[in-house]
């Protein structure tokens, strides 16, 4: 009452810094609602709590599959009319030549949904991103290959990519970022970035890729927010290109976005 005097009332065991507690609809018409219990690595429960005490449905569950999320928090207080449950991480990312060091990643919006495994959080872009949208491209139903790739080379520094591929022959399809792949791993069903990995199932035959590409990152959201990869990559200096690939085979390139981004800074 005073927050002076302290009354012990539960305990949750395999937690640590920087936890967060918050409830979620689940989406897909049902009127459930669940509690999702998160520390620092961003791995979460699902549960529920009656202001006391949390009670574990399921988990832990992995939330990010990349090499630089680390002690996330979310905004509280969003107006009702809005309702979204909007998160940023801490990007441990270095940052060469900067009077600073490591970043904040794009914000996420955080949704529970029903999978085969029960509900899972999905995490995508914030739809404000699309504010510093500026120029466009746009290509579907194009076939590239190993040898042919009809796209060609996108030059581009700040990007927004939204990709809908079928690997219809390729053992590996997706992207090329300023000489760092992302990439899907068909025989292995796993998206891959560097030396991280995360499984990943196509749906109906075709994998979603959703790329926001910063001076210091690559995030990867796959299948509309199933996947979570947020990447620190430091490129090569002065390669600011984009590619697509298929290794071993034709991949089919149902349809692909590339917006340019303007930075947030004037």
């Amino acid at each position: 009452p005073d927050l002076k005097k302290w009354e012990f009332a539960s305990l949750i065991d395999g937690f640590f810094e920087c936890p967060e507690i918050f409830e979620l609809p689940v989406q897909g018409g049902s009127p459930e609602r669940r509690w999702v219990l998160y520390a620092a690595d961003g791995d979460y429960m699902i549960g529920a709590f009656d202001g006391r005490t949390f009670t574990p449905e399921s988990g832990k569950h992995r939330f990010n599959y990349g090499n630089c999320f680390y002690a996330s928090q979310t905004y509280n207080n969003v107006p009702p009319a809005d309702g979204r449950r909007v998160q940023i991480a801490w990007g441990r990312v270095e940052t060469p030549g900067m009077p600073f060091n490591q970043m904040m990643l794009f914000p996420v919006e955080l949704t529970l949904r029903p999978t085969a495994d029960g509900p899972r959080m999905f995490a995508t872009p914030v739809r404000e991103i699309e504010r510093l949208h500026e120029q466009k491209q746009e290509w579907n139903d194009v076939t590239i290959s190993p040898t042919s790739d009809p796209i060609g080379e996108i030059q581009g520094e700040l990007l927004h990519i939204r990709a809908t591929l079928r690997p219809d022959g390729a053992t590996k399809c997706g992207f090329v970022i300023r000489g760092t792949e992302v990439a899907f791993d068909v025989p292995a069903g796993k998206l891959m970035c560097l030396d991280k990995t995360a499984p990943l199932s196509p749906t109906d035959g075709a994998i979603r890729l959703e790329l926001l590409v910063d001076r210091t990152s690559i995030e990867i959201f796959a299948n509309d927010g199933q996947v979570y990869m947020p990447m620190g990559v430091i490129g090569p200096e002065g390669d600011k290109t984009l590619r697509l690939l298929a290794t071993a085979g034709p991949a089919k390139v149902e349809s692909l976005e590339v917006h340019r981004l303007r930075s947030i800074w004037p």
